[in-house]
């Protein structure tokens, strides 16, 4: 691409484009050129892809998020149209203006508008007092993909830090905690959409805490289980996100929270993003033809216990 196209939820830094590039080794646009046309021929080569075209500017961002790895860039995308079969509870027949509306009642999702000085976006999840017996875990990590679809078409970033406030969470909502889901959703999100995570901020107070965050670790990989940094007042966390960033309920200068998740909410829910949602959830794979040795390699154990397929 030329340059990021102006977006009304997201901001980019001066030079934006230029320095995520130099930060994963695209200095030399060429070389970027070369890849993402090795990309597309790799996957019109694919007999078992049911779709083969994906725009240009999708494949530059998998190789983004992918540190300018073509070869592990292939490997995460065929995981993603793969998996799209396997788990279609995660990946398919969504519809996003109406089935989110339990995830609502318990939480706000965004990502905070302005990145962070390296490039990095700012996902932030507030879970409030709320009660919702109908409430599922599986839900808010299906909103997470819809969002994660939206950033693979319209941003461009180094990778995330994702911001949990869990001060007033309801211990309803701590009973539907999942590992097995966690692991699968996680699996999706950085080995499938290629989302890297910097660190995940959890900020509580509550007495219940030490519990949930040992059942958010079960669900973890080793590596990411040192990525995750608690924060007993918010005041520790303007050490490693900019105030100025954050929501004005979290005493930055942004937009209030619940405005941030409205607008997001609105964005996601355009016909544009809702088409791009139902092309990618169907854009799966044909294993009749693919070689059978091969898929046994890559996704045996994907289904139940992920013997093979790990969170890196």
């Amino acid at each position: 691409m030329e340059a990021i196209k102006p977006n009304p939820i997201l901001k980019f830094n001066e030079n934006h484009l230029a320095n995520v590039r130099k930060a994963v080794g695209y200095e030399d646009v060429n070389r970027l050129k070369q890849d993402i046309e090795q990309f597309e021929d790799w996957i019109q080569k694919q007999n078992h892809f049911r779709v083969k075209e994906f725009g240009r500017d999708f494949l530059e961002r998998l190789l983004i998020y992918n540190k300018g790895s073509i070869e592990r860039a292939k490997q995460r995308f065929d995981k993603l149209l793969t998996c799209t079969n396997l788990m279609p509870e995660f990946l398919q027949n969504f519809d996003i203006r109406n089935e989110f509306v339990h995830v609502f009642n318990i939480s706000d999702f965004c990502v905070l508008p302005t990145p962070t000085d390296d490039n990095y976006r700012v996902v932030m999840i507030v879970s409030t007092p709320d009660a919702d017996e109908d409430y599922e875990l599986i839900q808010s990590y299906r909103y997470m993909i819809v969002l994660c679809h939206y950033l693979l078409t319209h941003d461009y970033c180094q990778g995330f830090e994702f911001v949990c406030d869990l001060t007033k969470i309801h211990l309803g909502v701590v009973k539907k905690i999942n590992p097995m889901i966690i692991t699968k959703a996680l699996m999706l999100i950085t080995e499938c959409l290629g989302q890297r995570m910097k660190k995940i901020h959890l900020l509580s107070s509550f007495k219940l805490f030490e519990m949930v965050l040992n059942l958010f670790k079960l669900g973890f990989s080793p590596k990411l289980r040192e990525r995750i940094v608690v924060h007993s007042t918010v005041e520790s966390l303007y050490d490693h996100i900019p105030r100025k960033h954050l929501p004005k309920d979290f005493g930055g200068e942004e937009k209030p929270m619940k405005e941030l998740a409205d607008n997001y909410f609105k964005e996601l829910s355009s016909d544009e993003h809702i088409a791009r949602v139902k092309f990618m959830s169907e854009a799966g794979t044909d294993e009749s033809r693919r070689m059978a040795c091969t898929f046994n390699e890559e996704y045996s154990g994907v289904p139940g216990s992920f013997k093979s397929l790990c969170v890196d």
